[in-house]
């Protein structure tokens, strides 16, 4: 009897322990998870403020280091590093705030960007976006580096009649009233500081192919702010549409109807509409042309602009409970 009374009480006490165990147990768990979320919301409130402090064009400000919290920021890399050693838990992340340009899109504006329902298919990651700003054209780069300039108004530029352009490179149009007509451009940028530009018949534009990783160089270029250009097919001869590889930039309007364009087109305003017949469009070859994709020359370095970062990528190097 009494071995059975003993043996009672030592199931109880185990029985307890076991309680006691699992409500510790319980309650540790509770207790990491509640830290877990604290850590958390310190990660995400420490991310938040860096951003806010380099976007105010304060990057200096980012470097900061308090209260087992510590970010360090590399504008060369464009790597945000945060670390927050707190709550029993510590973590280390890195942010990629790598920012794309107007010349990694398709369309890109910092006004309007109106497709009007019309079916644009370039490429996913290079779907529209409207910026803050619109970039800087260099004048001087590409005067200093023309092969030509053309200083004649009321002019058509005909192929046919075998008018010699000045060779490959950039060439640069002063005049206004100006009509291309069959021309093609090989390894070239065309840039034109007046206004009433037309394109008749089918015009080909190659822009030179960037070596590697060296900034590319544009198709066109619209320096007057009072520009209005169309691309669009004549007639029902849809042979006639202009062809024009290579980024497009103006400082005015661009009217997409119908043509292969490989963009990037960059505008202060962009709008796709129909021409004289309802099938008209313009189809993106930024597939194949993903080189132009990048940086473009004669708009000052990349490096001259404050662009807005926001997070490409992030990747958690460390998030672990700290050892007593």
């Amino acid at each position: 009897m009494l071995v059975a009374v003993i043996m009672v009480f030592v199931v109880f006490s185990l029985t307890g322990i076991a309680v006691l165990d699992v409500s510790y147990l319980s309650s540790s768990n509770s207790m990491e998870t509640i830290n877990n979320i604290k850590l958390q919301y310190a990660v995400e409130s420490v991310v938040n403020k860096s951003l806010w402090r380099i976007n105010i064009d304060a990057d200096s400000l980012v470097n900061y280091s308090h209260d087992g919290i510590s970010t360090a920021w590399d504008s060369t890399t464009q790597i945000l590093s945060v670390n927050v050693d707190k709550f029993e838990m510590e973590s280390e992340i890195l942010l990629d705030l790598s920012s794309d340009t107007h010349f990694d899109r398709a369309l890109a504006s910092d006004e309007t960007i109106n497709t009007n329902g019309y079916e644009t298919d370039y490429e996913e990651e290079n779907r529209s976006r409207v910026f803050t700003f619109m970039p800087e054209v260099d004048l001087e780069y590409f005067t200093d580096n023309a092969v030509a300039v053309h200083t004649n108004s009321f002019k058509k530029w005909d192929r046919w009649d075998e008018e010699d352009f000045g060779g490959e490179g950039i060439h640069i149009f002063t005049g206004w009233f100006i009509t291309l007509k069959n021309c093609e451009f090989e390894n070239s940028t065309l840039v034109f500081t007046g206004r009433y530009v037309y394109f008749e018949h089918q015009n080909i534009i190659n822009a030179p192919v960037p070596v590697d990783s060296a900034d590319a160089m544009p198709a066109l270029v619209f320096t007057n702010p009072g520009s209005y250009f169309e691309v669009e097919a004549e007639g029902k001869d849809y042979e006639r549409q202009d062809k024009i590889n290579g980024a497009i930039y103006t400082a005015g309007t661009i009217i997409l109807k119908k043509g292969e364009l490989s963009g990037p087109i960059v505008g202060k305003t962009i709008a796709m509409e129909h021409g004289e017949y309802d099938d008209n469009y313009i189809k993106f070859k930024d597939h194949d042309h993903k080189h132009h994709y990048r940086w473009t020359k004669g708009f000052k370095h990349k490096k001259h602009y404050d662009w807005p970062k926001q997070i490409g990528r992030w990747k958690t190097k460390k998030w672990r409970k700290k050892h007593s």
